[in-house]
């Protein structure tokens, strides 16, 4: 019975301690109950615990709290970011001016169309780019309707990524040693998508040159400084990409026929 007592009066103080009311009153009780000194040291250990247990818990909601407020601090600063205006995402390449005028010598190369025309087209172009292939029967059409009007200047652009451009462009400059350059340019384009090494020597005994000749040109270096004139130039004028075509210095915007026939119109009523 007295076992019970005890077990009872400890639940109590268990209860009673966690409500956080345990009181004095109710171990005075428990003393007039005929309890040991040995109970009630027992009891006031689980008191202790009760308290010890109390703060443990009392520091878990302060963590808890505080954790609470970080969130919320951050939540705050994510929704202030968000409700930020959008920043205008950085460009890969820089605007162009199409009103600014390049200076763009014809130097070396062999214009194509009257030599003393008022309206130069320069294009920067690439010979295994196929939109320099795609570009090529609109250039066509603006020399044969203007043809005392206007001439077309080819600058070699070759593009890294393009494993035969260097090739054909020093085999366009081999063709122009021998009077063949725009015939060998034409070729080059129409079988844009086949180019190789021996393609350009088939080309070039197709036209008639001295093969042999050719072949030693092609293997040399004495075309690299040429080229890598254009390429300066190019990158000196904001070229980025092929063909790039400017009229009279200026960078063409689109390059359609009609762009082309109301840009030389505009300069022939100059």
């Amino acid at each position: 019975m007295k076992k019970i007592f005890i077990t009872m009066s400890l639940f109590i103080c268990v209860l009673l301690g966690v409500a956080g009311c345990a009181q004095k009153e109710t171990v005075k009780e428990i003393k007039e109950s005929g309890i040991t000194k040995e109970d009630l040291n027992e009891i006031k250990n689980t008191q202790a615990e009760i308290k010890n247990l109390q703060a443990d818990t009392k520091n878990t909601l302060t963590d808890i709290q505080n954790i609470q407020q970080a969130m919320l601090a951050k939540l705050s600063e994510i929704e202030k970011k968000a409700a930020a205006p959008a920043q205008a995402a950085p460009q890969g390449r820089p605007a162009v001016d199409y009103n600014k005028v390049y200076k763009l010598p014809v130097a070396h190369s062999v214009p194509r169309g009257n030599k003393n025309a008022p309206a130069t087209i320069v294009e920067f172009s690439d010979f295994q780019c196929p939109y320099c292939a795609q570009v090529g029967p609109t250039l066509a059409e603006v020399l044969k309707a203007y043809p005392k009007d206007v001439k077309l200047v080819f600058k070699h652009y070759p593009l890294p990524f393009h494993n035969y451009a260097m090739l054909a462009a020093k085999a366009s400059e081999a063709a122009k040693e021998q009077g063949k350059f725009w015939e060998m340019h034409d070729l080059i384009f129409q079988n844009v998508g086949k180019v190789n090494e021996q393609l350009l020597k088939d080309f070039a005994q197709q036209l008639g040159l001295n093969v042999e000749k050719f072949s030693s040109d092609l293997a040399s270096n004495k075309y690299d400084q040429i080229i890598q004139q254009d390429l300066g130039l190019g990158r000196s004028s904001d070229v980025s990409g092929t063909p790039t075509l400017f009229i009279n210095g200026k960078r063409m915007q689109s390059r359609s026929i009609d762009d082309f026939k109301q840009a030389i119109n505009a300069i022939l009523k100059k």
